[in-house]
């Protein structure tokens, strides 16, 4: 969306009070703390503690724009053949995309080789392979049909068509860089531990809106959200959570906290990088679990 519609979007959605309500828990009570051209608010749900855009996007909304017009550079750009063929060969060593950081974090949570894991949000499949090539057996999920299609034919990622996770089936549910661009944290969450079987991980990656990454840096709360981040994770959100056993600090990521709390209590840490981690142990059964996210 360029700027101008998105101002004009906006601009008509706040003259008659849409798109006010918390897109995660629904609350109608927030408070403004942060505004772009007069027509657009960062708001923190007085329920849920969530920082959202203002107004809100629908999920077709959600749904259009990452159908049609989102794009990032490298992730979500289709590489040519050579440049495939190069990524693979080299296993992603030292690109922008690779994950040993992700997969070394995985492993000090517990997780092992073999076990099921599922890819939410996988673009055109460069984590999900790197994935499968760590030992994990290796699900998808993409809402572009365009990059879904990718993974499946050039990487053969089996991606899933909907969010229709069979319940209880994975060890990890997975995202990276996704959880705030989706309709409803709180919907992918129960989503996610939907799939899970019991202990399973819920381990989601995501850009840092906490207080304390601003307090000795140039990086301002100002720019990372938008029209394409319409929500934000920081240390009042994690904090409200609900869940019983749960972890969320931010990078550079202590590695031996995260073997310590192996899924015991909560643990919330320093919150002063520029991205965060949320990890939830799934200890509900499925009968107790939600109906989750809808796409």
């Amino acid at each position: 969306m360029s700027k101008l519609k998105y101002l004009v979007w906006s601009g008509l959605r706040t003259m008659f009070r849409r798109g006010r309500r918390c897109p995660s828990c629904g609350s109608p009570d927030s408070a403004a703390v942060d505004r772009k051209w007069l027509v657009t608010s960062l708001r923190r749900c007085a329920g849920c503690r969530l920082l959202f855009r203002s107004p809100a996007t629908s999920v077709g909304e959600n749904e259009r724009l990452y159908q049609e017009r989102y794009s990032s550079g490298i992730t979500t750009d289709l590489p040519g053949e050579d440049e495939l063929r190069e990524l693979l060969s080299g296993g992603f060593q030292g690109h922008p995309k690779d994950w040993r950081p992700y997969i070394e974090v995985l492993e000090f949570l517990g997780a092992s080789p073999g076990e099921r894991i599922l890819d939410f949000g996988s673009s055109w499949g460069y984590g999900s392979w790197q994935l499968r090539e760590a030992g994990y057996r290796v699900e998808a999920y993409e809402v572009s049909a365009r990059r879904a299609d990718f993974a499946r034919e050039r990487l053969r990622i089996p991606v899933h068509p909907k969010p229709d996770f069979l319940p209880g089936h994975y060890d990890i549910f997975f995202s990276a860089h996704v959880i705030e661009h989706v309709p409803s944290v709180a919907g992918l969450i129960e989503t996610g531990l939907r799939a899970l079987r019991p202990g399973g991980l819920f381990v989601a990656f995501t850009p840092n809106a906490s207080s304390e990454r601003f307090l000795n840096n140039n990086t301002s709360l100002h720019r990372l959200w938008g029209y394409v981040h319409p929500q934000l994770l920081d240390r009042e959100f994690s904090e409200a959570l609900p869940y019983t056993s749960l972890c969320a600090f931010s990078s550079p990521y202590d590695l031996d906290c995260l073997r310590a709390w192996n899924g015991r209590g909560r643990a919330i840490g320093r919150m002063d990088g520029p991205e965060l981690l949320l990890v939830i142990r799934n200890v509900r059964t499925t009968e107790e679990r939600g109906n989750g996210l809808k796409l």
